[in-house]
Formats: structure tokens, C-alpha cells, sequence
């Protein structure tokens, strides 16, 4: 039998234990001076490379990037090089380091400890450099905080927010529900 009083601490302990799942934000961004008049839906296909060596972690973010393309209809083929071309990087590093330019511009922000969590949360960023003859590099990237969430679940979203981001200008931030 449950009492009055230990009914009304049972909503702050379930808070507590579902403080790794909810709602998880996702920030986009885009940088660059255009696709030199071709927009990445209006290509027939496009080569994507990694740019490190192939392997685990690289190989799903290719093929996550692939995906997400293939679902813009722009057919895409995984690799070693080409052009048109998308470059693939990932990265992570604690949430609590900032990563800025020379200049002291923020590229990605610092983000501090919620109240009760039990982790340090770690930034998952996914890089995307567009290639093509004739016009400068464009730039799209997005990136979650995670305190026990991995790359293999954030992979899909992380590559549909910077090819979304690439192909429409698409920035900000949305929401997905998954482990924090």
C-alpha cells in the first residue's frame, strides 16, 4: 500500500530517472556564399567523401548523409572522390567547450550542466562541405548535446538537419524526442 507521503514524492523520482530521455534540440547552420547558382536538389548526383579514413562511425555518417539525399532525390554515390562533392566530417567534444574562429566568432557554444543531471553531456557534430567546379566551398553543419545518447542514434537526424541545411538555407533549431 502506498501512502499520501510517498505518493507525493514518486513524480520527482520518475523526473529524476527519465532525466535521459525527453525532448532532444538539434542546431543547424549554414555558411557560404551560395552554390554557385545549383542548388544541391537541382543535381543529378553528387560523390560523398569522407574526410578521414574509412571506418565505423565515418562509414554510417556517409551512408546517413547518402540517405538523406536520396530522400531529397539527389542521387548520391559513397566515394573516394568526385564532383560535384559532399564532404562528411564528425566530430565530438564536451558540451562544456566552446569552439570559436581566429576572430573570436562562436562556432559552436559552450552549454552548461542542467539541474540533476548525473553526466557531462558531449556535443555530436556532423559537417557537411559542398563542392563544385567554379564556385566557393558551402558549409551546412548540425550538431546535438548528449549526456548518454550515441553517435549511432543521432546519425540519421544529425545528417537530415545539415542536408536540409545545405539544400533549403535551413538553420535553427528543432526538437526530436530520443535519449539525452
Amino acid at each position: 500500500m502506498i501512502g499520501a507521503k510517498q505518493f507525493m514524492i514518486m513524480p520527482g523520482v520518475l523526473a529524476v530517472l527519465g532525466a535521459c530521455a525527453g525532448p532532444i534540440e538539434t542546431r543547424a547552420g549554414y555558411d557560404g556564399m551560395g552554390l554557385g547558382g545549383v542548388g544541391i536538389g537541382g543535381l543529378a548526383a553528387v560523390a560523398v567523401v569522407s574526410s578521414d579514413a574509412a571506418g565505423g562511425v565515418s562509414d554510417a555518417a556517409r551512408s546517413a548523409v547518402a540517405e538523406a539525399l536520396g530522400r531529397r532525390n539527389v542521387a548520391s554515390v559513397v566515394a573516394q572522390s568526385g564532383e560535384p562533392r559532399v564532404t562528411v566530417s564528425i566530430a565530438e567534444r564536451p558540451s562544456s567547450l566552446a569552439v570559436l574562429t581566429d576572430d573570436g566568432r562562436v562556432v559552436s557554444g559552450a552549454k552548461r550542466r542542467r539541474l540533476l543531471q548525473n553526466c557531462e553531456d558531449r556535443t555530436q557534430r556532423l559537417l557537411l562541405v559542398f563542392e563544385t567546379a567554379g564556385a566557393p566551398p558551402v558549409r551546412a553543419w548540425a550538431e546535438e548535446d548528449h549526456c548518454k545518447g550515441d553517435f549511432s542514434t543521432s546519425l540519421m537526424p544529425l545528417a537530415e538537419r545539415a542536408v536540409a541545411a545545405l539544400a533549403d538555407r535551413s538553420t535553427g533549431v528543432t526538437l526530436r524526442s530520443g535519449r539525452d
